[in-house]
C-alpha cells in the first residue's frame, strides 16, 4: 500500500502532525487543570482567573488543532482512495478480452467495492491513526515520567496488555475476514447473474425459486459476515476488560499517593487526566491493529489483482503496410485432446473480402480470436504481413472488432460513434444517413441521449450504430461477427449493402445467413468445421 501513501505523504504528515499537536495540547490541558485546582485550593484568586483563562485558549487550540488533522486526513483518505480505485480500474483495462470474459464479474464488482472499502478503511484510513495514538502514547507516556516515574512505570506496564489481544487471535481474524470475503463474492456473483438474466425469469415464472436461492446465499453472506463481528467484538471486549482493570489498579495507587502526601490533589488530578489520556490510545490502538491484521489477506488478494499484468511480456514489432494475412496449418483447442481447429491454413490479400461460414461451435469466432492474438495458436502460426499477429505491438491500431451483439455506453451518439476522438460532424452524419439513421444524421441527432445498453433504441438501430462506429475507424482490417443477427430484413439488406460495397480494407466477415447475391461480394469464402473448405 505504500504506493497509495507515497504521493500523499505531505497530507499524511500533516494530519499526524496537528493530531500530535493535539495531544501535546491535551497534556497541556492535564496539567494546567492541576494547576487550576491547587491554586483555587490555596485561595489564590487572581491567578486563578489566569489559570482559567489560559485553560480555555489551550482547549480551544487543541480542538483547532483536532480539527485540522481531521480535514487533513479526510482529504489524504479519499485521495488514497481514488488512488485505489484508478489503479484497480487500469489493472481491468490492462487485461485481454479473454481474461476479463474468463473472470467472473461478480468478483469483480465486489473487489471494486467490498476489497477496496475493507483496505481503505481497515488500512489506508486507520495508519495515520495508528501513527497517532503512538506518538500520543509516547507524549503522555514521557509526560507521565515527569509527573512520577512510579505512576508511568505502573501505567505502562498495565496499560499495555490490551495489546496483546489482536495478535493472540491474529490467525482467526484473518481467517474470518476472508470467508465474509468469499462469500460476499459469491452472492455478488449470483445476483448479478440474476439481474442479467430477469427476462428468463419472469418468462419462466421462476421468481419462488430464485428468491429461495438468494434467501439461501443471503443468509450464508449473514453467517459468515456476523461470525467475523463477534471475532471482532470479543477482541475489543477484552481489550477494555484489561484496559479498565489496569486503570482501577493505577488510580488506586495514585489515591494511595495523595493519603501519603507524596501527591497534591492537584498531581492527583493530572494523574487521572493523564491515565484517561492514555488508556484510550492504548485501547483505540488494539482496534487499529485488529483491523490492519484482518485486512492483510484482502490487502495482499488485492495488489495481486492490481498488478496483473504488470510483468506480462509486451510485443514489440510496429506493423507499418499491410502486405496480407496468413493462417499456415493452425491447430487449436479449448480442451486437452478436442481441438476446435486441424491444420488450417489461409492466405488473404490486402483488400480482399473473406466471408466465413460454418456450423454454430465450429470455430468461426475463435478463428478471428486467433488472429487479434487473444489465444496463441496450438500449432501452425498466424502472421500479418510475415510478423506473429502475438508480436505486432500496435495489433489494436490495425484491427476493428464489431461483435455480434452490440455494445453502447450511457452516453451521446456522438461519443458512441468517435469512442472519444475526433471525428467531423459531416463524417459522422455521412455514415449514419449511409445505414438509414436519417434521424440522427444531424448535429442535435449527434447529441442524442443513449441510455445504457442502448436499451432507448431498436434492435436494429443499435447494431447499425456499431456498424457505423466500426466503418469509421478505418483500419486496415475489420472483423464483423455476425452483422446481420437479430435484425429486420429491411436492416439486413441495408447492411449487406453497405459490406458489399466496402473498398480499401481487408475484411472478415462472419455469417450464419448468406445470400447467393451478398456472397458474391466475397474473394474467398471459408467453410469452419471438422473438415474445413476453401472456395
Amino acid at each position: 500500500m505504500k504506493r497509495f501513501i507515497r504521493p500523499h505523504a505531505g497530507l499524511f504528515a500533516c494530519t499526524v502532525l496537528f493530531a500530535v499537536a493535539a495531544g501535546g495540547l491535551a497534556v497541556l490541558v492535564q496539567f494546567t487543570k492541576g494547576s487550576l485546582l491547587d491554586t483555587a485550593l490555596q485561595g489564590e484568586g487572581g491567578l486563578t482567573l489566569r489559570l482559567a483563562a489560559l485553560l480555555l485558549l489551550i482547549i480551544a487550540a487543541e480542538i483547532t488543532c483536532y480539527y485540522l488533522s481531521d480535514r487533513f486526513r479526510g482529504k489524504y483518505y479519499t485521495r488514497a482512495k481514488a488512488a485505489l480505485r484508478e489503479a484497480f480500474f487500469r489493472a481491468q483495462l490492462r487485461k485481454t478480452p479473454p481474461q476479463m470474459t474468463g473472470d467472473k464479474q461478480g468478483d469483480i464488482l465486489a473487489a471494486y467495492t467490498d476489497q477496496v472499502d475493507t483496505v481503505c478503511n481497515n488500512y489506508l484510513f486507520n495508519l495515520p491513526l495508528l501513527f497517532d495514538v503512538v506518538l500520543k502514547i509516547i507524549l503522555v507516556s514521557a509526560a507521565l515520567f515527569w509527573l512520577d516515574v512510579r505512576v508511568a512505570l505502573l501505567t505502562l506496564a498495565l496499560l499495555t496488555t490490551p495489546l496483546y489481544v489482536p495478535k493472540i487471535i491474529e490467525g482467526r481474524l484473518q481467517q474470518a475476514q476472508s470467508e465474509t470475503t468469499a462469500a460476499f463474492q459469491a452472492h455478488l456473483g449470483q445476483v448479478a447473474e440474476w439481474l442479467s438474466g430477469f427476462e428468463l425469469i419472469k418468462n419462466y415464472g421462476a421468481e419462488v425459486p430464485i428468491l429461495d436461492r438468494f434467501l439461501t446465499s443471503n443468509q450464508k453472506l449473514r453467517e459468515k459476515d456476523y461470525a467475523m463481528r463477534k471475532l471482532s467484538y470479543l477482541s475489543r471486549t477484552l481489550s477494555t476488560i484489561l484496559s479498565y482493570l489496569s486503570h482501577f489498579i493505577i488510580l488506586a495507587y495514585s489515591a494511595w499517593l495523595v493519603v501519603s502526601g507524596a501527591f497534591s490533589a492537584g498531581d492527583f488530578f493530572i494523574a487521572v487526566g493523564m491515565i484517561d489520556q492514555l488508556s484510550y490510545p492504548i485501547i483505540t490502538i488494539s482496534i487499529y491493529l485488529q483491523e490492519i491484521i484482518a485486512a492483510r489477506p484482502i490487502n495482499n488478494k488485492l495488489l495481486s489483482e492490481i498488478d496483473t499484468g504488470d510483468a506480462a511480456p509486451q510485443a514489440q514489432t510496429p506493423l507499418g503496410e499491410l502486405t496480407g494475412i496468413a493462417f499456415d496449418q493452425v491447430g487449436f483447442g479449448f480442451e486437452a485432446g478436442r481441438p476446435l481447429l486441424r491444420d488450417f491454413s489461409l492466405q488473404v490479400s490486402p483488400h480482399e473480402k473473406c466471408l466465413i461460414t460454418g456450423p454454430s461451435g465450429s470455430g468461426k469466432t475463435t478463428l478471428m480470436n486467433l488472429l487479434v492474438a487473444y489465444y496463441p495458436p496450438d500449432r501452425g502460426t498466424v502472421t500479418i504481413s510475415g510478423v506473429p499477429a502475438s508480436h505486432i505491438a500496435n495489433l489494436n491500431s490495425l484491427i476493428t472488432i464489431m461483435r455480434q451483439e452490440p455494445v453502447l455506453f450511457q452516453d451521446s451518439l456522438r461519443n458512441n460513434l468517435c469512442f472519444y476522438q475526433d471525428f467531423p460532424d459531416d463524417a459522422l452524419t455521412s455514415i449514419l444517413s449511409r445505414l438509414g439513421l436519417h434521424r440522427f444524421a444531424n448535429p442535435q441527432g449527434l447529441d442524442y441521449a443513449i441510455e445504457e445498453g442502448g436499451k432507448n433504441l431498436s434492435g436494429g438501430e443499435r447494431k447499425r450504430i456499431c456498424l457505423a462506429r466500426t466503418l469509421l475507424r478505418r483500419t486496415p482490417i475489420l472483423i464483423l461477427d455476425e452483422p446481420l443477427a437479430n435484425v429486420d430484413p429491411d436492416t439486413a439488406r441495408m447492411i449487406e449493402n453497405t459490406i458489399a460495397s466496402l473498398e480499401d480494407t481487408t475484411l472478415f466477415v462472419i455469417s450464419h445467413q448468406v445470400t447467393a447475391k451478398w456472397e458474391r461480394a466475397f474473394e474467398k469464402r471459408v467453410t469452419v468445421g471438422e473438415a474445413w473448405k476453401l472456395s
